[in-house]
């Protein structure tokens, strides 16, 4: 039987994972050798992921996480997926059950702590991908094709950014104070958005206040507009997995990605809007030829960071443990 100090060490490395907002869904029960996953809807966003799709990729990304803290300790872990919806609203939802057998260490389990998101410019040495090995991420490196990939993302992220009640909850995830009840716990706090104290305190302004006077004078796509910063990622990935896959084992399929991207070195940070606009997701299948049968899951940028990994937000176990 696997230990209550092991388990909640697991847990802890597990919780390493991406989610997405930094909402950390994830919530663990043990009972003997068998581990149960939960999602908690009630911090999905109603806004921003309705579906619960991405709460999903996000639970996905923590079991993964699981599995390979779980390995250093000569674990394996058989995975049954419920098939729940995650969709917001509905309390917790089963999302995994681990059933607990021996197993052996996994490489990518030292990652865990090295890998993290970095939303600045990258180093601009060229990037060296031997040992790259995802068949699932058309990585794009082409000087042309960044660009058009930079512009369109602003595009789609301006498009997004009108919906109110999207701002909105964006901000409310935002912890924009050291003073925030929840500051450090979760969300998106300033160091992880690589913004100042006063940028901070702009933002509920320019963001809700007086975003409808912003837009009107054109000042609004300057605020939303990354092209310069996602140009200096030598390396775009598109992230694309079967149609009629799971998200949660898509969100699996998420995390080792990015943790084989940490072991070259890389740090990553999610152009969510491609993904999540039609229009745009349409247009980067057909020009990057991903076939109709694949989902384009996420664009993210990846290169060399040009500065230290920012502190981690991470809920304590008491908020994670059932």
């Amino acid at each position: 039987m696997i230990s209550r100090e092991i388990f909640e060490n697991c847990v802890a490395r597990a919780a390493l994972a991406p989610t997405v907002h930094n909402t950390q869904p994830a919530r663990w029960v043990q009972d003997a050798d068998v581990l149960s996953l939960f999602c908690d809807t009630n911090v999905g966003l109603i806004v921003g992921d309705p579906s619960g799709r991405d709460a999903a990729l996000s639970c996905g990304a923590v079991l993964e996480g699981m599995t390979l803290a779980l390995s250093i300790h000569n674990l394996a872990a058989k995975v049954t997926l419920t098939g729940h919806s995650t969709a917001p609203g509905q309390g917790l939802v089963a999302v995994a059950h681990l059933e607990l057998t021996s197993g052996v260490p996994h490489g990518l389990n030292v990652q865990l702590e090295q890998r993290f998101t970095w939303r600045g410019p990258f180093d601009t040495a060229p990037a060296n991908l031997f040992g790259w090995t995802r068949q699932d991420a058309r990585l794009v490196i082409d000087d042309n094709n960044r660009k058009w990939l930079a512009e369109r993302n602003d595009q789609a992220s301006f498009e997004i950014m009108q919906n109110a009640a999207f701002r909105r909850e964006l901000v409310d995830w935002m912890r924009l104070s050291d003073h925030h009840p929840r500051a450090g716990l979760d969300g998106m706090d300033l160091a992880a958005m690589r913004m100042t104290r006063r940028e901070g305190r702009m933002v509920p302004f320019a963001l809700v206040r007086f975003w409808g006077i912003l837009n009107r004078f054109g000042i609004t796509k300057g605020l939303t507009a990354e092209r310069e910063v996602t140009l200096t990622a030598p390396i775009i990935a598109l992230f694309n997995r079967d149609k009629s896959e799971d998200p949660v084992e898509s969100g699996r399929a998420y995390l080792r990605m990015c943790l084989e991207a940490a072991s070259l070195g890389f740090a990553g940070w999610p152009m969510a809007a491609l993904s999540d606009n039609e229009t745009t997701n349409a247009e980067i299948r057909e020009r990057f030829g991903i076939a109709q049968d694949r989902h384009l899951v996420q664009v993210i940028r990846f290169g060399i960071p040009t500065g230290d990994a920012p502190p981690r937000a991470r809920r304590p176990l008491a908020e994670v443990l059932r």
